[in-house]
């Protein structure tokens, strides 16, 4: 079950921004913002039974392209993925 609010998570929550903040965190670079939206039809073909073709470009050719270009400082990121990896799930009852 969902942690209930309280006064303490909610005073976590606003020091973690707060900190934040104070680093001077910045959005993600405008590359990197390009880089994930081109992850959008890579992660539906990602699940579905087709062969991993835009899967292969993006983590062989998009990726390390945009890694090697230069990166506006002190910019945010967004969340690693990992492809050419698959999950096994089991139905069970």
């Amino acid at each position: 079950m969902a942690e209930k609010f309280s006064s303490s998570n909610i005073k976590t929550i606003l020091d973690m921004y707060k900190a934040k903040l104070e680093a001077g965190i910045l959005p993600p670079d405008p590359l990197r913002i390009i880089e994930f939206m081109l992850r959008i039809p890579v992660e539906v073909e990602h699940v579905l039974p087709i062969p991993p073709v835009l899967e292969y470009i993006h983590s062989n050719f998009t990726r390390p392209m945009i890694e090697a270009a230069p990166r506006l400082p002190m910019t945010s990121d967004f969340h690693e993925f990992e492809w050419m990896k698959w999950l096994r799930e089991e139905f069970r009852i």
